[in-house]
């Protein structure tokens, strides 16, 4: 088992790698603790969205990842940030096909939502990979605000003419940075404020508010695959 000493890890190089149990130069904990800077990057790269340490289900992989690498590695393996990268990488993706199955019917549970498949002539394949992680993403995104596919099926509106009208105003609110801002900080619609800069009356916002900022979400984090099939959507 190896260890590093030095606490910043952007600054070790091979050499400082000594064993472990001949130089015990600090514990385990302060170790994992020093590189969690590293393993804030390292996870939040690759899920291309920022991780909350406190309640996130991928940073609590990853770390349990970190510590395998710990256990795993040897000076035979080369760089040891190369090798905890690999291994939390590793990690995700195996969370991430674990899940597959939500993604497979997540989205019929987006369609019921309001969320239509367009028919351009071109079927959608379940298992293509980029979409499938972004309907895992997009899942993910709306749970922070109490809000699921269920929810957002039931909460959406049935009316064509009413839908579209929402998805415009939801990307609206997604390019106007005070607006979005006000969407994560609040965990809600700001409707008032909504109403205010647009020009649309609160009732109208808040018939469609659960569809209104779902929609806003899914266009600021630039959920590509998924807008390119919602209905309506260029």
């Amino acid at each position: 088992m190896y260890y590093i000493i030095k606490s910043k890890y952007h600054k070790l190089k091979r050499g400082d790698l000594v064993g472990f149990n001949k130089a015990p130069t600090m514990d385990r904990n302060d170790f994992i603790e020093q590189s969690m800077p590293f393993i804030i990057k390292t996870t939040s790269s690759f899920l291309g969205r920022y991780v909350c340490t406190d309640n996130d289900e991928e940073f609590s992989i990853a770390l349990i990842a970190f510590n395998e690498a710990i256990e795993k590695y040897n000076e035979d393996r080369g760089n040891f940030w190369s090798f905890a990268k690999l291994v939390i990488e590793s990690r995700l993706k195996n969370n991430l096909r674990k899940n597959a199955r939500i993604a497979d019917s997540s989205l019929e549970e987006l369609t019921e939502g309001g969320m239509q498949i367009k028919d351009v002539g071109v079927t959608v394949d379940k298992t293509t990979s980029d979409l499938r992680d972004e309907i895992l993403a997009f899942k993910k995104e709306l749970e922070q605000f109490d809000i699921t596919f269920e929810i957002l099926a039931e909460k959406s509106p049935k009316h064509k003419d009413t839908r579209d009208r929402a998805i415009r105003i939801g990307y609206r609110v997604s390019d106007d940075g005070v607006l979005i801002e006000k969407v994560y900080e609040k965990k809600r619609l700001p409707i008032r404020d909504i109403s205010r800069k647009f020009e649309i009356t609160e009732k109208i916002l808040k018939r469609s508010k659960v569809f209104i900022l779902s929609t806003a979400v899914l266009f600021f984090k630039k959920y590509t695959n998924l807008i390119v099939w919602i209905k309506g959507v260029k």
